[in-house]
C-alpha cells in the first residue's frame, strides 16, 4: 500500500506540474547552533544565561539571527527553556516580532523548534544547543561563574575507571559534553579543544584535542547524548604538564587567568583559575602579594649579585618571581604581572645605623657615647641602670638636635639574651642614609656593660646570617641592610638577593611577623638560592613562612613528605619535588596574611573581564 500511494502522489505531482500552476517548495528550515552559556564572560559572578541585559563582554557567546527573519515574530513550538531570544534592548519572550538586529542564547542542551510568521510566508527555525558542564572528584558539578577552576596540588597519578568514576584529585575537572540526541554530532572523539588564558589574556597553553568517551550527562537532561574527559589537570609550569602519566590532560594555567573550552575553532564556553574551590576558610579567590625586589651589589658600584649586568640581574629575579608566583598560585596568591614587577639593582647600605644593647640587652653602667654623623659630632651620656631603649630614645634626641632624622626600631630578645636591643638609624631630611663614624683615637662606648655597635655592610666575605640563638633579630649585619631597604609598611614584603651568605651552606632565609622582631616580613637569598629554583624552589619556600607567619616544618613535628613545598629537607626537580601545597597550609595562608588578618599581606583582587580574542 505505501508503494501504491507513493506511486500516485508521483503521478498526480506530474498531473499537476503538466497541466496546473507551479507548486512552490517550501523553504529549507534555519538551523542554528548555540551553546548553553553557562559561563561568566563579564566577571560579574552571575551566569550570562541567566542575566536580564548583557554587557558587551557577555555577549560573546550569542549567536547572530538570520537577517531574514527580521520582522517575523518567533513562536517557541518546543524548548523554549532551552534558548531566549534577545535585541539590543534585552530579552525578547518567545512569540515576539523581530523588529531590528537580534540574538539566539543557548541555555540549555537540546533541540528548539520555532516557527516564524513572516510577511512573506512561515519559516521553521531550528536551534541545537549544546552543553558543557564541569565536573569534579566526588561528581559534583562545579558552576562556571559562581564557581571556578583551580591550580593542581597534587602529584601525578593515573586516572582508571569509567568516565564518570570518582577520583580523589580535589582540583581536576572532567569536562562534560552534552549534545542533542536527534542533531548532528560534532565528530570524533577528540571534539573539544582547550585553550588556557593568563590574567591578562595572553595565550599560556592549548591541548589541541581532549580525549572523551561516552558517559552519563552531568545533569538530568532530556533528549541529550554525553562524552566525558578524563580529569583535566591545570598545572603552573613545564615539568608537571610534560609528566608521562598525564600530559595528554594537563595544561598550563594562571590564577586570574582561564580555561577556554573551544569546538571547531570557535569558543564554546570558559571557566576562570581561582584558588582552591573548597578548604577549611571556604572558597579562596584571587590574592595580591605586594613585594618590593631588591637585588645588591657586591660593592657600590660593582657587580650585581645575580646576573651579570643591571639588565641580567632584573631579569633574573623577575623570572624567580615569575616562578614563586606560579607556586604560590595554588592558594590563589599571585604577584601580579612578573614582567611589571620594579626591581631595584642597589648598592650595599652606608653604616647608618647604631645598635644599642646590641646581642644581650645588658643594662648601662654609666658613661659615654660618641660618634660623628654628617660632620657633627654627637655625644650622649649614659647613666647606671639606664636600658638600650632609654639609652636609644636619648640618641635619637641627639640625632634630631643635629637636624637628622632617626628611626628607632626595638629588636626582638634573642635566646641568651636578658632584654631586647634597640637600633637607630640616622638618615638626612631628604630620607637619604648617613653614615655614622667613630671619632679618631675615642672608643664608641665608654659603657662598661651597655654593647653600642655601629652596624656595616660587607658583602665580600658574605651576609652575616642568624642562627637558631638569633634568628628572632637577626644579625647586625642583616638589621643594617634590611632597615636600609624598609619603607615602613607592615603589609609589603621585601625580597633581597645578596651574594652569598658568609660560611655557607645557607641560600635562604626569612624574617616573620611573630618573631616579634622590627624586622619582619622579609625574605634574603643569595645566588645559590636562585640557581636552585628548579630543585627546592627557595624564594616560594621562604615566602611560605612569611605567608603563614611559621618559623618551622611540616617534617619537623610530623611525617616527612618531600613533595611538599614547605619540607624542610626536599630538593628534587621532578613533578614530585616540594611543589605541593596542602588545604590546610591555604587556609592558614588566608588566616595570618589574608585580607582580615592583623597585618594583611594580601589584598582581595577582583576579577575583570579577560579580552575577547587572546593576545599571542
Amino acid at each position: 500500500m505505501a508503494r501504491v500511494a507513493a506511486a500516485a502522489a508521483a503521478a498526480l505531482g506530474g498531473l499537476l506540474a503538466s497541466h496546473g500552476p507551479a507548486v512552490a517548495a517550501a523553504p529549507a528550515p534555519i538551523v542554528l547552533h548555540a551553546w548553553a552559556d553557562r559561563d561568566d564572560d563579564d566577571a560579574n559572578g552571575v551566569p550570562d544565561g541567566e542575566q536580564a541585559s548583557l554587557p558587551l563582554p557577555a555577549r560573546v557567546d550569542l549567536v547572530p539571527l538570520d537577517p531574514s527573519l527580521t520582522g517575523c515574530a518567533l513562536q517557541a513550538e518546543l524548548g523554549a527553556d532551552r534558548a531566549r531570544l534577545l535585541t539590543s534592548s534585552g530579552a525578547r519572550p518567545w512569540g515576539s516580532v523581530v523588529a531590528e538586529k537580534a540574538w539566539v542564547q543557548g541555555l540549555s542542551p537540546g533541540r528548539v523548534e520555532l516557527s516564524a510568521r513572516c510577511p512573506a510566508g512561515r519559516r521553521s527555525v531550528l536551534i541545537d544547543v549544546r552543553g558543557i558542564d564541569l565536573r569534579g572528584g566526588a561528581g559534583e558539578v562545579v558552576d562556571m561563574a559562581r564557581s571556578h577552576a583551580s591550580l593542581e596540588r597534587e602529584p601525578p597519578a593515573r586516572v582508571e575507571g569509567p568516565p564518570d568514576a570518582p577520583y580523589e584529585d580535589p582540583d581536576a575537572l572532567r569536562v562534560v559534553l552534552a549534545v542533542p540526541d536527534d542533531g548532528p554530532g560534532l565528530g570524533g572523539d577528540r571534539i573539544l579543544a582547550v585553550e588556557s588564558l593568563g590574567a591578562y589574556g595572553a595565550r599560556l597553553d592549548v591541548l589541541s584535542g581532549l580525549a572523551m568517551r561516552p558517559a552519563p550527562c552531568a545533569r538530568p537532561y532530556a533528549g541529550v547524548r554525553c562524552w566525558a574527559s578524563e580529569p583535566l589537570r591545570l598545572v603552573i609550569d613545564d615539568v608537571d604538564r610534560s609528566h608521562p602519566l598525564v600530559g595528554d590532560r594537563s595544561i598550563k594555567a594562571q590564577v586570574g587567568g582561564a580555561i577556554v573550552l573551544r569546538a571547531g575553532g570557535q569558543k564554546a564556553q570558559m571557566v576562570r583559575v581561582l584558588g582552591p574551590r573548597q578548604s577549611p576558610v571556604g572558597p579562596i579567590g584571587r590574592l595580591l602579594a605586594t613585594v618590593r625586589p631588591f637585588v645588591l651589589r657586591v660593592s657600590p658600584g660593582g657587580a650585581p649579585a645575580i646576573g651579570g649586568t643591571d639588565l641580567g640581574a632584573i631579569e633574573a629575579l623577575r623570572t624567580e618571581l615569575g616562578a614563586a608566583s606560579a607556586i604560590w598560585g595554588q592558594c590563589g596568591v599571585t604577584f601580579g604581572a612578573a614582567r611589571a614587577l620594579d626591581v631595584k639593582v642597589v648598592d650595599p647600605p652606608p653604616p647608618h645605623l647604631l645598635a644599642i644593647g646590641d646581642d644581650l640587652g645588658i643594662v648601662a653602667s654609666g658613661g659615654e657615647i660618641r660618634l660623628r654623623a654628617d660632620g657633627k659630632t654627637l655625644a650622649v651620656p649614659t647613666s647606671p641602670g639606664q636600658t638600650a631603649g632609654r639609652v636609644a630614645s636619648a640618641f635619637a634626641r641627639a640625632v634630631e638636635k643635629a637636624g637628622l632624622v632617626p628611626t628607632v626600631s626595638p629588636n626582638a630578645r634573642i635566646g641568651p639574651g636578658m632584654a631586647p636591643s634597640v637600633d637607630v638609624s640616622v638618615r638626612r631630611k631628604d630620607g637619604s642614609l648617613v653614615a655614622l663614624e667613630v671619632l679618631p683615637g675615642a672608643p664608641l662606648s665608654t659603657d662598661a656593660t651597655l654593647s653600642v655597635r655601629i652596624g656595616s655592610v660587607d658583602l665580600a666575605d658574605g651576609l652575616q646570617h642568624f642562627t637558631d640563638m638569633d634568628a628572632m633579630a637577626g644579625t647586625i649585619e642583616e638589621r643594617t641592610l634590611l632597615k636600609a631597604m624598609d619603607d615602613g609598611d607592615p603589609r609589603t614584603i621585601e625580597i633581597v638577593v645578596v651574594p652569598l651568605f658568609a660560611g655557607g651552606g645557607r641560600i635562604g632565609e626569612s624574617f616573620i611577623g611573630s618573631d616579634l622582631s622590627s624586622v619582619r616580613n622579609v625574605v634574603l637569598l643569595d645566588r645559590s638560592g636562585i640557581r636552585a629554583r628548579r630543585s627546592s624552589l627557595t624564594l616560594a619556600h621562604e615566602l611560605g613562612h612569611v605567608f603563614m607567619d611559621q618559623p618551622g616544618h611540616p617534617d619537623d613535628y610530623g611525617v616527612d613528605t618531600p613533595t611538599r613545598l614547605m619540607d624542610s629537607d626536599a630538593a628534587d626537580a621532578s613533578p614530585y619535588g616540594p611543589r605541593r601545597i596542602t588545604l590546610d597550609e591555604c587556609a592558614r595562608v588566608v588566616l595570618q596574611a589574608g585580607p582580615q588578618a592583623r597585618v594583611p599581606l594580601l589584598t582581595a583582587w577582583p576579577l575583570g573581564p579577560l579580552p575577547a580574542e587572546p593576545r599571542r
